[in-house]
């Protein structure tokens, strides 16, 4: 397919895991790109955009001159901007009674406050256009609460608020913002967990699929809300999780022999 033929767009956190696999995506289908990503990631970046021709940008997703930046490169470069993945995110896990204020600030400046900067400069362009089409990678932690990543959990709630929030403010103007909610995928941020099987075991029992996705699976699902094939979606948001959140599965998987044992209330 080339749905994006003659199309241009803007991936934030592009250098690797599911921004890498939306790029590629897209530039297979035809687009012309803008990768930003953290400065962190800069070679990594330019090695990305290298090879998908598309354009760098290594730079803080939450500072307000980034979103600028990358929607003047996007109109200077291909003159015009017409859909953007809004993906850009980080994460700590932490135990509740210990997570640093500080990791609730840097979470959301990068998932909340970056992820909202970029889509009202991306729509304001599009808005003065020809419209356009955002969408926002949200989690199903967007949905439930997952032990230990508290600060994530709450900043991916308000991914899916802003969501619906934009999606109503920006429909006059031509600019449709939808969602997707991955659960667990294969990316450099749950390479630690995915091969160790006594934490592997705990969460496959929750995923009907019994996998986790690949990076390509949840691109697949970005690129058709980002098309013409989604005209109709609007403050939608897409779950892309296995199943884990449609409900529980208790046979035919291999888990880790648990010690039975009296259940303990925590203490501080």
């Amino acid at each position: 397919m080339r749905r994006f033929e003659g199309k241009a767009g803007i991936v934030t956190g592009a250098s690797q895991g599911i921004g890498l696999a939306i790029a590629e995506r897209l530039t297979a289908e035809g687009a012309s790109l803008c990768l930003v990503a953290a400065p962190a990631d800069e070679d990594a970046l330019g090695e990305v955009a290298g090879r998908l021709g598309a354009v760098p940008l290594a730079s803080d997703v939450g500072d307000a001159a980034t979103a600028q930046l990358a929607v003047a490169e996007a109109l200077e470069r291909f003159g015009r901007l017409d859909v953007v993945a809004n993906n850009a995110g980080i994460a700590y896990f932490d135990d509740v009674f210990e997570t640093p204020l500080e990791h609730l600030d840097r979470t959301f400046h990068v998932n909340v406050r970056g992820m909202f900067l970029v889509a009202l400069a991306a729509a304001r362009a599009m808005a003065e256009r020809d419209g356009g089409r955002i969408c926002c990678t949200a989690s199903t932690a967007s949905f439930i609460g997952e032990e230990h990543q508290v600060t994530y959990n709450i900043s991916k709630g308000a991914v899916a608020e802003l969501v619906r929030s934009l999606a109503v403010d920006l429909a006059p103007y031509g600019v449709a913002v939808n969602g997707v909610a991955p659960g667990w995928v294969a990316t450099p941020a749950t390479v630690d967990v995915l091969p160790d099987p006594a934490q592997w075991s705990k969460h496959r029992s929750r995923i009907p699929l019994d996998r986790p996705a690949e990076p390509s699976e949840i691109a697949a699902v970005v690129a058709f809300l980002l098309s013409d094939d989604a005209s109709y979606m609007t403050g939608s948001i897409v779950v892309a999780d296995g199943g884990l959140t449609a409900g529980y599965r208790y046979t035919d998987w291999e888990a880790v022999q648990q010690e039975r044992a009296p259940r303990q209330r925590k203490t501080l």
